[in-house]
């Protein structure tokens, strides 16, 4: 049989809950586990069948096991990075490079890498990424217009906004007047917007969901004296039911806040962060890759793709996210995949054999299986690339 199970690698984030990807994966918690990575990224390379990195094997034969369209446009890279995500406090605020940007940023810093310093860009590829809710998540994804941001600056930090000038003209020079207020100026900002917070009696959740004050409030308490706390009076707050899916474009600033889902996304770790971090924050590359224009973010409409899978359709040749409820599934013609099984058995039948995927086992289905079926007993994600 051409597919083979895979064993994925967990990341140990301390913004991470400590129950879900247990519970998912059947192993004791031992504290938070913010993402499981299923792919052949360098930081994190699946195990087939627990003995080879998933990227020696496609190095192995890159055309076969990714088909020749695949590899005539990626070489041989699989194209996509396929999550978990079980988040319990903000992530950073972050933004990702186009294609484009991330080449430059990655000649930019040839040298730095070389001495060892520490850099923005982990790759030279983009980052767009989708994320689909198994419970319910909160996010913030893109700016707020221009006029809703000065309304919420005269209501949560009036006094601070006249005495240090934070009103301004435009997006981005509110951006660069707030990220470039002194360590004082930035404790009397947050001081007086925590004090507001409490003050008005807005409710923290609205059933599973997190307000703008819950966000905001959990901000606070995470990174004390990180301005990007106000993020959620200038950036817009987006909830997910299970089902439902949000796509960020690569210059998109965007924080997960809250919730359990999987993530898809191009085979990038370049993240230039924000704020709401320990990490390093490079103000200048972030503007320079970073959308100041006011957006309203639409959830992804699905679609049932020819074998009645559901998709989660994006401007991307690198991925496309699929959703399998229970049922039975053919697939005809080849295709490159990764299966995960979240709720209940799958069972994958090719060539006259079949594979037994449990509740948080996954497999990798490569272009040279070609038809496959299965049958799905509740609930399975899979990412592909597109056709």
């Amino acid at each position: 049989m051409d597919i083979h199970r895979i064993t994925g690698v967990i990341k140990d984030y301390p913004w991470g809950n400590d129950y879900f990807i247990p519970k998912l994966l059947g192993i004791p918690s031992d504290g938070p586990m913010g993402e499981y990575w299923m792919g052949a990224h360098p930081s994190g390379d699946a195990k087939v069948e627990g003995v080879v990195s998933l990227s020696h094997v496609i190095e192995e034969d890159p055309e076969r096991i990714l088909g020749p369209e695949t590899f005539g446009r990626f070489g041989s890279r699989l194209p996509f990075l396929f999550k978990v995500l079980a988040i319990n406090n903000p992530l950073s605020l972050q933004c990702h490079p186009t294609k484009k940007q991330a080449e430059q940023g990655w000649l930019k810093e040839s040298r730095a890498r070389q001495e060892g310093l520490s850099c923005n860009y982990q790759d030279d590829n983009e980052k767009a990424e989708i994320i689909e809710a198994i419970t319910p998540v909160t996010a913030m994804c893109g700016f707020l217009p221009l006029d809703r941001i000065k309304e919420n600056f005269d209501v949560f930090i009036p006094s601070s906004s006249r005495k240090f000038g934070l009103v301004r003209d435009s997006i981005k020079d509110i951006f660069f007047a707030l990220y470039g207020l002194g360590e004082d100026q930035k404790t009397e900002v947050l001081w007086e917007f925590k004090s507001n917070l409490v003050q008005k009696n807005d409710k923290m959740k609205t059933g599973d969901f997190l307000t703008y004050k819950g966000v905001a409030m959990e901000a606070l308490d995470e990174y004390p004296g990180d301005i990007g706390a106000l993020a959620p009076i200038f950036m817009n707050i987006v909830h997910l039911v299970p089902g439902e899916a949000l796509y960020l474009e690569p210059d998109t600033l965007h924080a997960y806040v809250y919730g359990n889902g999987v993530e898809l996304m191009s085979a990038s770790d370049n993240v230039l962060r924000g704020g709401l971090t320990h990490k390093k924050v490079d103000l200048g590359e972030l503007s320079s890759i970073m959308s100041f224009e006011p957006s309203c973010p639409e959830k992804v409409a699905m679609s049932k793709d020819s074998c009645g899978r559901l998709a989660a359709p994006v401007p991307s040749d690198a991925f496309l996210l699929l959703s399998c409820r229970k049922g039975d599934y053919v697939v005809e013609g080849p295709e490159t995949a990764i299966l995960l099984a979240v709720e209940g058995d799958v069972r994958i039948s090719q060539g006259g054999e079949t594979l037994l995927l449990k509740k948080g086992q996954a497999c990798f289905i490569p272009y040279c299986a070609g038809s496959y079926s299965m049958s799905v007993e509740s609930l399975a994600f899979m990412a592909k690339v597109p056709d």
